[in-house]
């Protein structure tokens, strides 16, 4: 993410706050593919009636797999708020919302949910400043323990202030919730300043400071269980962080030339604690002591952008350094003492955690008008990993260099038809440093080359590309270590996307692929092969297709061939043979951009290796409404 990555739209992380310029809009989608199903619905309403205004938002997610057990997974939100306008700088406003996790594995947090209400008032005293104080009532449940209690706070909001040149943008939150015996809090304030020295040169500052406590319960172990007499302990993470970053942009510095510089510093931390904690004489091992991480990252990017008439280009180098450290905490805070060696074994497990990073990329890409006709286009990108662990019981060191290169030219060679051919190029080197886990060393090349032409007429457009590829992963050690082998994939895929117009209520329309695809054992030294995998997979779909006025109905076949082979020497040897034969039904509605509506089904008929039939519907329902 570039810029500010706080800072976009800072009403995004209040609660209280109702943007009226939001769209109004209702989208659900339901899919069926082989033994799961899958809801998803999204709901977001608001309203104004003279001096009341009021938003809905309601978000679903249901994950239903059918097979020798039901898993069942679904994830609700709902959140509704109001405000009246009593005075032209106060008004009273009312929220209330549900969230709700199910999910019917037996996991350690199976099911949860939270609901608030809460009354509120917001004070405008300038305009575009925001001042909502809260107080409510909330229930937390969690494992099947419900936690009422007491919801206060405020946020506060500064919306896009012009003071002569410089724009401001702020937001600050503060939230607790005393849910005895646990407690969540948040606090939370980010600040963007803009400054516009002219309209081609601007200067963002922005400073977020954020902190949050959840606290979770987990089932307490026999002991704690006896000594505080509690069936769930109780741990809080407690989440710090500080952000500064600065960003400047220089408009056409020269009349071709345009900068973006940015600077960021983020520290985090977190920090775990545990409730219900062991006297020393019940320590029996290292689990029971807490730890705390802490995170430093400094990033800073520039970009550069070229536009004229027949080239653009944009040239990003980015450059970070991230350290991690992780602390072992002796709640005890005595030494020397027997359970000193659990207390040592703990320290020993955080610090291997600890790492440090340094990351540097450079990125190019450009398009290049040759002629009229003829277009060029190409990118590179350069990205180098150096990844540190300073623990000696840690031999995750490593260091990575990635190269990827890419060009590709097109030629209008009619009106109605472009040719292109295209060339890509990885290259990936891993080096661990030492050696117990220099066995990993690798090299991945990958190289496709495709080629291809879009022909758009007035009654035919066809889409086709072909491309061939090949993966070669080659390691380091291989001869010293016979578990890591040198491979090879290699694959020609033939794609093709063709409508040819009869009327214009009647087209068809058909799209396909066919791949062919071989997996291999290396030897790069002599660059030969020894195939052991050949698959054959072949997907054809033609339709007919009706247009009723801003209805389309559509019919057709669908065809899907998977054959898998091993080799016996260089003899192919069926493995598997999967062949599926299906009607494909589909009914689409499409309104402006008010409403979507669509509906794709299929009814296969499965064949596996020639003796094993089966049957199965797999459909999908889609609607969009913007209203």
């Amino acid at each position: 993410m570039h810029g500010l990555s706080f800072a976009q739209k800072l009403t995004d992380s209040l609660d209280f706050y109702i943007d009226t310029n939001q769209k109004n809009n209702l989208n659900t989608r339901l899919e069926k593919q082989l033994n799961t199903f899958y809801l998803t619905s999204f709901f977001l309403y608001t309203g104004l009636s003279n001096s009341f205004i009021y938003n809905l938002n309601e978000n679903y997610n249901s994950t239903l797999v059918n097979s020798t057990t039901k898993s069942i997974r679904d994830e609700h939100y709902f959140n509704f708020k109001s405000e009246y306008l009593i005075s032209r700088p106060l008004r009273m406003g009312l929220l209330a919302s549900n969230n709700i996790l199910s999910d019917n594995r037996s996991i350690e947090i199976n099911s949860a949910s939270v609901s608030d209400a809460a009354v509120f008032t917001t004070y405008t005293p300038e305009d575009k400043i925001y001042i909502s104080p809260f107080l409510g009532y909330t229930n937390n449940r969690q494992i099947g323990v419900d936690n009422p209690g007491l919801l206060l706070g405020f946020e506060g909001l500064v919306d896009n202030i012009d003071l002569t040149g410089t724009n401001i943008n702020a937001d600050m939150k503060y939230r607790d919730e005393d849910i005895s015996p646990r407690k969540n809090t948040l606090r939370n304030l980010a600040v963007v300043v803009t400054s516009n020295f002219t309209d081609k040169v601007s200067n963002n500052i922005g400073v977020k400071l954020s902190q949050s406590r959840k606290d979770f319960y987990y089932a307490a172990d026999s002991v704690t269980s006896t000594d505080f007499n509690v069936v769930n302990n109780i741990q809080s993470r407690t989440e710090s962080g500080y952000l500064i970053e600065d960003r400047l942009k220089y408009g056409q510095v020269l009349p071709f030339l345009s900068l973006d510089f940015l600077g960021r510093i983020n520290y985090r931390t977190i920090d775990r604690d545990t409730r219900y904690k062991l006297p020393a004489s019940d320590v029996k091992t290292p689990s029971v002591f807490d730890a705390t991480v802490n995170e430093l990252k400094i990033e800073l990017e520039s970009d550069a952008s070229i536009n004229t008439d027949k080239f653009n280009s944009t040239i990003r180098a980015n450059y970070s350094e991230r350290n991690e450290n992780n602390v072992a905490k002796n709640y005890l805070g005595v030494t020397n003492t027997p359970y000193d060696q659990f207390f040592n074994q703990r320290s020993i497990q955080e610090s291997m955690k600890d790492n440090s990073s340094i990351r540097g990329s450079i990125s190019i890409t450009g398009d290049y008008d040759i002629s009229r006709n003829d277009h060029l286009f190409f990118s590179l990108y350069q990205n180098k990993l150096r990844y540190d662990t300073p623990s000696s019981q840690n031999f995750d060191d490593r260091d990575e260099l990635l190269s990827m290169i890419r060009l590709k030219y097109s030629r209008a060679l009619t009106p109605f038809f472009t040719a292109f051919i295209n060339v890509e190029g990885t290259y990936n080197h891993i080096v661990y440093i030492f050696s117990e886990s220099s066995s990993n060393n690798n090299v991945n090349r990958v190289i496709r080359l495709s080629s291809g032409g879009d022909y758009k007429g007035y009654n035919l457009s066809s889409l086709n590309s072909f491309e061939v590829s090949a993966n070669y992963t080659v390691y380091d050690f291989e001869d010293l270590t016979p578990n890591f082998q040198s491979y090879s994939f290699r694959q020609l895929n033939i794609v093709d996307s063709t409508t040819f117009k009869f009327s214009s209520i009647f087209y068809v329309n058909h799209y396909g692929y066919v791949k062919l695809s071989e997996q291999g054992d290396l030897k790069w030294a002599s660059f030969s092969t020894r195939p052991i995998r050949y698959l054959e997979e072949i997907y054809s779909e033609p339709k007919l297709n009706f247009v009723i006025s801003k209805f389309t109905l559509s019919g057709g076949m669908r065809l899907f061939i998977l054959n898998t082979y091993t080799y016996d020497l260089l003899q192919k040897i069926p493995e598997s043979e999967y062949l599926s034969i299906a009607p494909v039904s589909e009914i689409s509605l499409i309104l402006n951009t008010s409403l979507f509506f669509r509906m794709y089904g299929y009814y296969e008929f499965i064949t596996t290796n020639n003796t094993s039939h089966k049957k199965q519907i797999s459909f999908i329902l889609q609607s969009t409404w913007n209203f």
